[in-house]
C-alpha cells in the first residue's frame, strides 16, 4: 500500500546526524543548506531529527518502502511512502487510525521552518491537528 504525509513540521531530510564538529565545515546539507557554523549546524541537524522521528514512527510496524524525500510547499512539508503489508496501519475502512495512534503527542522540535504557533509535539485531530496521513492505494 502507498500512503502520503503531510506535516506542518520542519521535516527537510538534511543528512545532518552527528554532533557539531568544527572540522566539517563548511559545506552544503542535502538541502543545499550552507552550514557554516555550530548554529547552522544544529539547525539542520534539527530538521533532520524530525526528520527521522517521523521514520521512525512509521517503521514501527513495518519496513518502509520506496520512501521519497519531504517536499516543502506552502509551511507544508509532503512525502510519500510504501509498504508491504495492506492495513498494516488499520483497516479497509480506516486504514491509518493505527498510524495515527502512535504519532500522537510525539515530541517534535520547532522553531525552524515551520510556523511558529505549532504545539512542541504531534497532533493528529482536532483544531490543532499537524501532521496528516492518507492511503493512496
Amino acid at each position: 500500500m502507498r500512503f502520503s504525509c503531510k506535516t506542518l513540521f520542519d521535516i527537510t531530510a538534511t543528512g545532518v546526524t552527528g554532533h557539531y564538529k568544527s572540522s566539517r565545515i563548511p559545506f552544503k546539507d542535502l538541502a543545499g543548506t550552507e552550514i557554516i557554523n555550530e548554529i547552522t549546524w544544529n539547525r539542520s541537524r534539527n530538521q533532520q531529527r524530525n526528520w527521522e522521528t517521523l521514520t521512525q514512527l512509521i517503521g514501527l510496524r513495518t519496513q518502509i518502502a520506496k520512501l521519497s524525500n519531504p517536499i516543502q510547499l506552502d509551511k507544508t512539508w509532503n512525502f510519500d511512502f510504501e509498504v508491504d503489508a495492506p492495513y498494516v496501519f488499520g483497516s479497509e475502512e480506516n486504514p491509518t487510525e493505527l498510524l495515527l495512534s502512535d504519532c500522537n503527542s510525539v515530541p517534535m522540535l520547532i522553531n525552524l521552518e515551520n510556523k511558529p504557533e505549532l504545539f512542541p509535539y504531534l497532533v493528529v485531530i482536532g483544531s490543532n491537528q499537524n501532521i496528516w496521513f492518507s492511503s493512496l492505494s
